[in-house]
């Protein structure tokens, strides 16, 4: 079994690597950091690629050198947290085009191998951003939203690919460990109410459920992963 993980080379794509491999499949990551790719080429022994998958060129000609594909991990994605009265448009374009434009890229030109598969599932990644207040991050909430959205509209164009989401939380990671430094961890964790935050394979091993033969009549699905803080938010189903 063949499976893509884009921002595969840290944080949650990193362990999300790591536990399908664990899982019995070869691996393809794209990233856009030279340095982590490496690093990653390096522990796991993977293809890699460096590429920004908002340009489209690029995705186009990354998987056409791939030979098969069964599982897409739409996982990359960035953040610019900036208040609405002093945001730089140009900045948040970038955190659209990465998290939407590169999903819907990545997707588009796996496709023909995914319907050559049996098994072939979209695995994209939200957040429980796009279900809580989340001052500052407006265009981020949007763009995973907008994720959760294809989602469900991709399941029923595209089966029998199976298409879902997984939505993490709060999760420490090299990009966000600032965010639970002295007291700040133990805050967020009790605003929690499994009162601790998330790690890394608490959304892989959700992922690597839903990439296997067990989740085989699972599609179309938002799961969330974020210790039940979604499930208070206004509009949760």
């Amino acid at each position: 079994m063949q499976a893509l993980v884009t921002g595969g080379a840290q944080g949650i794509g990193y362990k999300i690597v790591e536990s399908l491999i664990n899982d019995g499949f070869s691996i393809t990551i794209f990233d856009i950091n030279p340095e982590t790719l490496n690093k990653a080429k390096a522990s796991f022994g993977c293809e890699v690629f460096e590429i920004d998958v908002s340009i489209e060129s690029d995705v186009k000609e990354a998987i056409s050198q791939l030979q098969s594909l069964d599982v897409l991990i739409n996982n990359a994605g960035i953040w610019k947290p900036e208040p609405l009265d002093t945001l730089d448009i140009d900045i948040q374009k970038t955190v659209w085009e990465t998290n939407v434009i590169g999903t819907l890229n990545c997707t588009k030109y796996a496709l023909p191998l995914l319907e050559q598969s049996d098994s072939s599932c979209v695995i994209n990644l939200t957040s429980a951003a796009s279900r809580t207040n989340s001052p500052g991050l407006g265009m981020y909430a949007a763009s995973k939203a907008a994720i959760e959205t294809l989602t469900r509209q991709w399941s029923l164009e595209l089966a029998p690919i199976r298409v879902n989401a997984v939505g993490p939380g709060m999760v420490i990671t090299e990009g966000t460990a600032s965010n639970y430094e002295g007291k700040a961890l133990e805050l967020r964790s009790n605003a929690v109410p499994l009162k601790r935050v998330g790690d890394t394979s608490d959304i892989a091993q959700v992922v690597s459920f839903l990439a296997s033969p067990k989740s085989r009549y699972i599609t179309g699905q938002v799961i969330f992963v974020d210790g039940g803080v979604t499930a208070g938010a206004p509009g949760h189903n």
